[in-house]
């Protein structure tokens, strides 16, 4: 900011008539209105910078699954709806998986999946809350009423007795991130031998905020980038005012995302897209990015926001937790095709762990900094009008003109 100096054009004019009283220079109240900027800024800087954490969560982790089976693949994931089980069997024995009452829940193998559509958990494993309306005929203990749903020999369910632990915030506050509490079991039957997948929760409380930053946010003409915070994986939403047509490559480099000016869509047969709306789908349902795009309208304006699963943190919970103040936890990056030119935009993202605060003794040395600025800018402006007016008045009046001096008079 440059200042006035006394000798710019607020110094007074030398005439004939009486000095006239010199006004408060209007750098005084520039002054005093930007020093009282810069300590309001710095009073409500924290404000902004503050974070709000999110709910805590319970995992449920898999131990174990018996009897051992080769070419059988049985996982449990922990997506944003909640935990949930993926199977695989790419054997010529049919895997069956049983409902908490002993029920037949549905069978995986070499001819695809078969669901009991009499047994209530059937239903309830459509949805992470178990929310569903349950038709009248399904029963438990019922005779098995079996439906092929898939051809594949892969299946993916939200099981509820993976949520059937919680812990009371009193309990919350005694247990420490990712303590072990708990067991779980879901009964299988693999041929003829019995068996079960067995394990145990895991308390995880919420790390903090995830913020993702970008490299530009303007990466070609009418295309506008912006980050969002998410927990834990952020996401980027994109604007496209232009007449330019943008792809947004998948994870594998597949297009993911078309946004024109007739609006948004999304790629039916990428594996990005179909794992951002089922995180549980495998084999031919997890999507072919070698196949031409199936493009489907997903919005009619020329904007959409999505998740980036490589934005997300590194899965290493033990040393996320021992994170006290804002780091960079994940560099990626995000690839554009506007008119079929490649654009690639870097990206960082940052977490700032639950319960951070900035630096109480550095927040109140910057406002007594502030206070002391604003008390030497009030001082020195006030010191300055009084030296000009001062000045002014000891300053010998001139003598009226066209008068004589008399003979022998002293001048």
């Amino acid at each position: 900011m440059m200042f006035s100096s006394p000798g710019s054009a607020e110094a007074p004019v030398r005439t004939g008539r009486a000095p006239q009283r010199v006004p408060a220079p209007r750098t005084l109240r520039a002054l005093f209105v930007a020093a009282v900027t810069v300590l309001v800024a710095l009073v409500l800087a924290p404000a902004a910078q503050a974070h709000e954490g999110t709910d805590g969560e319970i995992a449920a982790l898999l131990d174990r699954v018996t009897p051992e089976m080769v070419g059988v693949a049985l996982t449990v994931e922990t997506t944003a709806l909640g935990p949930q089980f993926v199977l695989e069997n790419t054997t010529a024995t049919e895997l069956t998986v049983l409902s908490s009452v002993g029920d037949p829940l549905f069978r995986v193998g070499p001819e695809g999946v078969f669901g009991n559509i009499r047994s209530p958990e059937w239903y309830t494993s459509k949805t992470p809350n178990g929310a569903i309306t349950i038709p009248e005929r399904a029963a438990e203990k019922g005779t098995p009423v079996w439906l092929k749903v898939s051809r594949d020999p892969n299946w993916g369910w939200f099981d509820h007795r993976l949520h059937a632990v919680s812990l009371s915030p009193a309990q919350k506050a005694v247990t420490a991130p990712l303590e072990a509490f708990g067991t779980w079991t879901v009964p299988i039957q693999y041929g003829d031998a019995l068996g079960s997948a067995d394990g145990h929760f895991e308390y995880r409380p919420p790390l903090g905020t995830f913020t993702p930053t970008l490299s530009d946010t303007s990466p070609a003409p009418g295309v506008t980038l912006t980050a969002l915070p998410g927990n834990p994986r952020p996401a980027v939403a994109i604007d496209n005012s232009g007449s330019s047509e943008v792809i947004v490559l998948g994870d594998t480099g597949e297009p993911y995302l078309r946004i024109t000016a007739a609006g948004a869509e999304a790629n039916g047969a990428s594996p990005t897209w179909i794992k951002s709306q089922n995180p549980a789908a495998q084999g031919e349902q997890a999507g072919d990015p070698t196949v031409p795009a199936r493009w489907v309208s997903v919005g009619t304006n020329p904007n959409y926001a999505f998740t980036l699963e490589r934005a997300g943190p590194e899965p290493d919970l033990v040393a996320l937790y021992r994170i006290t103040e804002p780091a960079v936890v994940r560099s990626w990056s995000v690839t554009l095709l506007v008119d079929g030119t490649p654009i690639v935009v870097d990206g960082e993202t940052t977490i700032t762990p639950v319960g951070y605060e900035p630096n109480v003794w550095g927040f109140w040395a910057a406002v007594t900094g502030g206070v002391v600025l604003l008390a030497v800018l009030i001082g020195g402006g006030l010191w300055f009008v009084y030296r000009r007016r001062t000045t002014a008045a000891n300053r010998p009046k001139p003598r009226p003109a066209g008068k004589k001096e008399r003979a022998g008079a002293t001048p």
